[in-house]
């Protein structure tokens, strides 16, 4: 009996764990569901805001919203523009620093050799760690939330040559380059010379200084760089030139040298003497191969010389026909076509170096003569496209409005407008106003106006410019044209407000080689824009012709979801005006603004983008003539400069005043 029971008993203490074991488990999958749910929940609220614990550099982004997202990055880029690049470096052991600003200021433009893409930005940041399913991104977001992981910006934009040419220019007076053992010719009848000693240089490190400035950027820190400098030692020593001299009599008894063309349309000759003067005076050494020596020419020398006495006769630039249509509609002709041609500045140097090269190394087949080398260019458009184009009728016009602007402005303006009348595109054509309207220098029609350029005023080629892309824009849209590439301004400025309500939005700014402003030509057929500038209104109209397939374009009016206040006026120290005297530039108002434009298509589909432009605020900015500063009031024995500032003390002695 008692067995019995026991075994009893046991069976229901055993059904009794189980029952708990079950208990437990059920409770285990219960909050591990209910862990699962939150989770995969809290991951698809994540889809319209940033990862959770995401960092750019040391900021925190994670859980930011898409509007939030390009609001804070629209900050930081103004705090980084407005703070500027603060360097160091060194000179003969002394640090010295600058600050330069990343922005050239115009009247009705700010040019920025460096700048963030925000809208690409936005998107990356917003997509980060998005790509796998709803499981496997709630594993990675949960991760996130610990490990809390940093990204650097991606989508910075730089204009490295003209950054670099700016950095180079406060440099200018401290770097040494190398120079190499040379010859210099004292005369030439009897011939004498004497070899020039070679040393050894000290330059500053552009590349890695633009990199280290790109990496400040991007993690979100104003960039404090040191410009690191290196020894360069010359490739050509004393010695060297010591052992070729005896070829030196072989450069000049073989005379001077004849560079000829002759235009193969009007059979005109051109020639060209480089006599054994502008050799003497252009004769340096050059590496011909490893170890083996030769005397040439200096290339910038010959180049300068090719380019100011050469290329005028010798270079056409490529016409492309123009149409324009008269009163009834029909397309006629106004300029023919023509090929253009070039001088070849590099191949013809490197024919006149040879001669020289050649002089120098053997004594047969010695060039006197050298024909120089051009290379042509085709248009893009023949005159005979003249014939069944099929331009019939107008398919959108843009205006805008450039009353106030002073006359350079209005120079500029105006050619750009003759520039770009009659202007032909092919059937999926893509348009470039910069390829159409360049080259933005005095030679190219352009004229200068004074900017501030971080603590100096200086000209600035091609004022005026954006009047011209923000017509093209408002054309291209009322012609339900794509558009390819557009950017809005840095700054609010008046001449390109909206005509319909005077706010910013509608507008497109141009610099080369970026940003551009293009469409796309996607009617099956040619188009042709016309450019007209009234003078009186002060107004653009810019015409787009073609065929119609039945599409039409409108934009709507622009709307400013925010102003963004100015600040206080920056003043800005310079030894470049007279001391006292306050050069400024206006304040410009910040601004965030949108419009929508609609292409219906002549199939019915009807598309709609919506363009968002953020304009950022500019204080009133004023540089201040001061004295320049003497930083270093001593001589080497001790004793003061006389041109250090004196004053007195009180007690009758003249104190050095050190800055």
């Amino acid at each position: 009996m008692a067995d019995l029971f026991d075994k009893k008993f046991m069976k229901e203490r055993a059904v009794f764990k189980w029952h708990r074991v079950f208990i437990f488990l059920g409770v285990v999958l219960l909050l591990f569901g209910f862990l699962l749910a939150v989770i995969l929940i809290q991951a698809k609220d994540y889809n319209n805001k940033v990862a959770p614990g995401l960092h750019i550099g040391n900021v925190s982004v994670g859980g930011m919203t898409e509007s939030q997202l390009k609001n804070f990055l629209h900050s930081m880029s103004d705090k980084l523009l407005s703070e500027g690049f603060h360097f160091t470096f060194n000179f003969s052991g002394q640090q010295k620093e600058f600050l330069l600003q990343p922005v050239i200021v115009t009247e009705d433009n700010a040019i920025e050799f460096m700048y963030i893409d925000i809208d690409s930005e936005v998107e990356r940041i917003m997509n980060y760690k998005k790509d796998n399913g709803l499981l496997l991104r709630s594993i990675d977001f949960v991760k996130m939330r610990f490990s809390k992981p940093s990204i650097k910006l991606k989508n910075i934009i730089i204009d490295k040559d003209k950054l670099i040419y700016e950095i180079s220019e406060k440099l200018a007076q401290y770097e040494v380059m190398p120079m190499d053992a040379s010859v210099k010719i004292n005369n030439l009848n009897p011939l004498d010379y004497e070899v020039t000693s070679s040393s050894v240089g000290n330059v500053y490190l552009y590349e890695e200084t633009v990199a280290k400035l790109k990496f400040a950027w991007s993690v979100l820190e104003v960039p404090y760089v040191n410009i690191n400098n290196k020894e360069v030692l010359p490739t050509v020593l004393e010695n060297d030139v010591n052992n070729i001299t005896n070829r030196l009599e072989s450069v000049f008894d073989n005379g001077n040298i004849s560079i000829t063309y002759k235009n193969p349309e009007t059979k005109v000759a051109y020639d060209w003497l480089i006599d054994i003067g502008k050799i003497s005076d252009w004769l340096e050494v050059h590496n011909v191969s490893e170890k083996n020596l030769a005397f040439g020419l200096n290339k910038k020398l010959v180049v300068d010389y090719l380019e100011t006495l050469v290329s005028p006769k010798i270079n056409i630039d490529a016409r492309d026909a123009k149409f324009q249509v008269d009163d009834d509609g029909k397309v006629v002709e106004f300029q023919g076509s023509r090929a253009g041609v070039e001088l070849d500045i590099d191949k013809t140097y490197e024919a006149i170096n040879q001669a020289i090269i050649d002089r120098s190394v053997h004594n047969e087949g010695i060039a006197k003569i050298v024909q120089v080398i051009t290379k042509k260019s085709e248009p893009n458009v023949n005159t005979g496209e003249a014939n069944n184009l099929g331009i019939t009728e107008i398919l959108g016009v843009g205006i805008s409005d450039f009353s106030g602007s002073p006359q350079n402005r209005i120079k500029n303006i105006k050619n750009g407008v003759d520039k770009l009348n009659g202007i032909l595109l092919k059937p999926n054509e893509e348009f470039s106003a910069i390829k159409y309207t360049k080259p933005y220098t005095i030679e190219g029609g352009y004229f200068p106006e004074l900017v501030i350029k971080g603590d100096e005023i200086k000209p600035e080629i091609g004022g005026g410019l954006c009047q011209i892309g923000t017509t093209l824009f408002r054309m291209a849209m009322n012609s339900a044209m794509p558009i390819v590439e557009r950017r809005n301004h840095s700054l609010v400025v008046n001449y390109y407000n909206d005509l319909q309500n005077g706010l910013p939005g509608t507008d497109a700014t141009l610099y080369d080689p970026a940003p551009d402003f293009r469409f796309k030509n996607d009617t099956g057929n040619h188009i042709l824009i016309q450019t007209y500038m009234d003078l009186e209104e002060q107004k653009l109209y810019f015409t787009l012709w073609g065929t119609s397939d039945g599409r039409s374009g409108y934009y709507e009016s622009p709307v400013v979801e925010k102003w963004i206040p100015t600040g206080p006026t920056q003043y800005i120290e310079t030894t470049s005006l007279p001391v006292g005297t306050e050069k400024c530039q206006h304040a410009f108002k910040g601004a965030e603004a949108s419009f929508k434009y609609v292409r219906k298509l002549s199939s019915g589909e009807v598309e709609e983008t919506v363009f968002e432009s953020y304009y950022r605020p500019l204080p009133e900015i004023c540089l201040v003539g001061v004295e320049e500063k003497i930083e270093n009031c001593f001589d080497e024995s001790g004793l003061p400069l006389a041109e250090c500032p004196l004053e007195d003390d009180g007690d009758g002695n003249s104190l050095i005043i050190v800055e």
